[in-house]
């Protein structure tokens, strides 16, 4: 392979620059600097007949819309929707338990934490090079069609030109939006950018990435608007069946995520503008964002491993954490597992009235999310406190996780989501009924008051101190019994903002060594005693504000 271009480490802005051939590849090969931004990746002195030119394909109408009905695909992997970045991120947040090495999620979910092995040599280095690449993929195949259309091409018609142009769009913001929330830093791509003008490309900072991703979703709203009407079918393109009033609820919805989801702290969840937040959210969703998986198409391998059953126990790979499931418990067991010291931890029954967890007839009878099955499937060198008695059943058991809908982004979401900021911006009183429409209606429990759950024996939540638990902490605790196994990543982004992630734990992932090697870059890392964007030590019960009964 011949390079043509001379790379120039800048150390304190992590930017690159150099002489350069005559044009840049745009389409995905083995970085992301070769991706967007090196034609030196390409073989200069053969031609082979056979190989696609893109240029020319982009400029076929259909074409250029199939890359942006196919670009979904590429990008629901990473989401949280297969194995990376999901099973390490959800592990580290306390979501689902698992004592296996498999994709990545051993190492960084072991107590005490240690710092992420960003090594490209790292065998499990996936967690972060999967969305790495997997994102910029996307983000390539839609600027190509969108790069296509800004020179005059059309489509069948105007109505479907715009089309095109509008989920091209979304599809490029919620792109850069999970680079966002997953990365220190990220290089902003889009159909605008000169890429053969270039000559000191920099990394922008994930508060700049989250911007100019909600600014993309935006420009996507606007480009929906310009259609009198319009339709996606079930089985492409988002793989759900909406009109553009939909898809443009959809966008709303997507630029709340990633305004709450993106601090990497507490302090910064705090200043998050969370009157926009409410803005979006009643603009968003008003049916659940479920795409519709076809079978080695579109599927959930992110529910199939949670709720695997094969020959021997159900929730046979990882199992939903006490963490989680505990606070539910109305004995002590519980608490006095939380304060038995780690290596000695072992499971055990918990007895509640929430019904998801728990059936009506009694501990081990199996709720609607969960059941109790008395298995320890995880080696116990590998550490006890890994051990969960329970199972998850809600989602992807049998093979409903390539069949079906598979539940992506639910109104409950929004909903739990807005009551969080309600709570914030001083109006707890019209968060209650947020909250309470699940807890009552699935867990079938006493809906709460501003003042929490009704201070009374077997109290949902409860805290840490075994005293019944808040509004605060009843609304953290309705959404991880809700959310739960829709997506391997939110617990995630929501545990960092929440101080709930243990200490020294990374709260984001550094650029994958191996780009950083592509472009002579210093490698780093984060997390583990002393070192970089490390959690503090869980502080799960502050309040946000004052005046919260039970609320410190």
């Amino acid at each position: 392979m011949r390079h043509t271009s001379i790379v120039v480490r800048d150390t304190e802005h992590g930017a690159w620059s150099g002489q350069r051939g005559a044009h840049f590849a745009r389409h995905a090969l083995r970085s992301t600097l070769c991706a967007l931004l090196l034609a030196g990746c390409q073989d200069l002195a053969v031609t082979n007949p056979n190989e696609p030119d893109r240029a020319r394909a982009t400029q076929q109408p259909t074409s250029a819309e199939s890359f942006v009905a196919s670009a979904f695909r590429t990008w629901w992997p990473v989401a949280g929707h297969d194995d990376y970045p999901a099973w390490a991120l959800s592990t580290v947040a306390h979501e689902i338990t698992s004592g296996f090495a498999d994709f990545g999620q051993l190492e960084p979910s072991a107590e005490p934490r240690s710092a992420w092995n960003n090594s490209p040599a790292n065998s499990r280095n996936q967690v972060n090079q999967d969305p790495w690449y997997g994102l910029y993929r996307t983000i390539s195949s839609v600027n190509d069609a969108l790069i296509s259309i800004d020179s005059g091409l059309v489509i069948g018609d105007a109505a479907r030109t715009t089309r095109t142009q509008a989920v091209g769009k979304f599809i490029q913001g919620i792109s850069h939006g999970y680079l966002g929330l997953y990365y220190d830093k990220a290089f902003i791509v889009d159909e605008k950018l000169a890429l053969d003008t270039i000559t000191k490309p920099q990394f922008h900072p994930y508060p700049e990435v989250i911007k100019a991703a909600v600014s993309e979703l935006d420009q996507s709203i606007a480009d929906a608007n310009k259609a009198p009407s319009f339709t996606l079918p079930v089985d492409a393109w988002l793989f759900q069946a909406m009109t553009k009033d939909q898809f443009v609820r959809l966008a709303n919805s997507f630029a709340a995520r990633l305004l709450a989801y993106s601090p990497r702290s507490r302090d910064e969840r705090a200043k998050v503008d969370w009157n926009e937040v409410i803005r979006r959210i009643d603009a968003g969703i008003q049916t659940d964002f479920a795409p519709v998986a076809q079978t080695d198409i579109l599927w959930d391998d992110w529910k199939r491993l949670v709720a695997r059953v094969r020959s021997g126990p159900p929730s046979d790979y990882g199992r939903p954490s006490y963490w989680l499931l505990g606070p539910a418990d109305s004995t002590n067991g519980f608490i006095n597992w939380m304060n038995t010291p780690l290596e000695s931890r072992q499971p055990f029954q918990i007895r509640t009235k929430d019904r998801r967890i728990q059936g009506a007839g009694g501990p081990a009878t199996p709720g609607k999310y969960v059941g109790y099955q008395q298995a320890t499937i995880f080696a116990a060198s590998r550490g006890t406190y890994r051990y969960s008695y329970y199972y998850f059943l809600r989602w992807g058991t049998g093979n409903s996780w390539q069949s079906g809908p598979q539940p992506a982004m639910t109104t409950t979401e929004m909903d739990l989501l807005k009551a969080e900021a309600l709570i914030r911006l001083g109006r707890a009183a019209e968060a209650v009924p947020l909250i309470n429409k699940t807890r009552v209606a699935n867990g079938q429990l006493p809906p709460v008051t501003v003042d929490g759950p009704p201070n009374e024996p077997g109290c949902v939540p409860r805290k840490l101190n075994g005293g019944c638990g808040s509004l605060w902490d009843a609304l953290r605790y309705e959404k991880g019994i809700e959310l739960v196994g829709m997506s391997g990543v939110t617990a995630f982004f929501d545990a960092r903002g929440w101080q709930t992630l243990a200490e020294n734990s990374f709260t984001q992932l550094p650029v994958p060594g191996r780009e950083l090697g592509t472009l002579q870059l210093d490698l780093y890392t984060f997390g583990g005693p002393g070192g970089q964007s490390i959690a503090p030590a869980p502080d799960p019960e502050k309040c946000p504000v004052t005046g919260l009964a039970r609320c410190p």
